[in-house]
């Protein structure tokens, strides 16, 4: 019987040993094994960072779809850029002569103050600029809000497009903002901003939608559109030869 008992034991021995290794391996594997898909950290967590200024051959995908961005797209060139820390961007004032106050949400200019933008400091979700380049509509749409105070000289930009003209009792943009130095981006949240020597050029990363306000006036665009050669440097021609593809840009306008 003692026999017996040793037997047994060896073999409970052997047993337990084969499950622990089984198990282990288990183990092993889940701690291994990466998630099905990258995940990538939003724009917002990346937003206080200064990027290298070359162009990300791996941009993030728009969030309601699967469209990586070209290479030279407005989304991969003004995400691309370096980028300034939008901690410095919480001062304003209410009024063109006001003092400049500590104040909720993101608010900056251009270089030269021709732009103004503020998002976030009253609630709503879009980032609103001001531009007397901007030339909306001389009235409000038909079903707006009788309270509303029509500036057509505003650009809305949010997740269910952009529009010229908007309710700056709604939109309020704030004065003396702080400058963004051309060559430069800012990234809100799902918002990406780049300050140029022609103007400024933005796009929101939920809808793909996006505007820019130069000389020219206001135009919209797409994130995925190709930018202007003043933006990327390279011609179509350049762009479309097997080493454009390996090249980077620095936007320095």
């Amino acid at each position: 019987m003692q026999g017996y008992g040793s037997r047994g034991a060896i073999v409970s021995v052997a047993l337990f040993g084969a499950l622990s290794v089984t198990l282990s391996g288990c183990s092993l594997l889940s701690e291994n094994a990466g998630p099905n898909r990258i995940v990538i950290p939003s724009t917002d967590e990346l937003s206080t960072e200064t990027k290298p200024a070359s162009i990300s051959a791996t941009a993030a995908s728009r969030s309601n779809d699967n469209t990586v961005p070209s290479e030279w797209s407005y989304e991969r060139v003004i995400k691309g850029a370096p980028r300034v820390s939008n901690s410095d961007f919480h001062e304003g004032a209410t009024t063109e002569d006001g003092e400049r106050q500590d104040v909720s949400g993101y608010h900056f200019s251009s270089s030269d103050r021709s732009i103004r933008c503020s998002t976030g400091n009253n609630g709503a979700d879009a980032l609103v600029c001001f531009s007397d380049d901007v030339e909306g509509p001389l009235q409000a749409p038909a079903g707006e809000d009788a309270a509303c105070k029509w500036d057509r000289n505003l650009v809305v930009l949010s997740g269910e497009g952009v529009s010229e003209g908007g309710c700056s009792n709604r939109y309020p943009v704030l004065y003396r903002t702080p400058t963004i130095a051309p060559g430069s981006a800012i990234t809100i949240d799902r918002f990406a901003c780049l300050s140029d020597a022609e103007g400024l050029y933005c796009v929101e990363s939920g809808s793909g939608s996006g505007f820019s306000v130069t000389s020219d006036g206001f135009t919209s665009i797409r994130a995925a559109d190709r930018a202007p050669e003043s933006l990327t440097g390279v011609t179509d021609q350049s762009s479309e030869s097997p080493s454009a593809s390996s090249s980077t840009v620095v936007p320095t306008r």
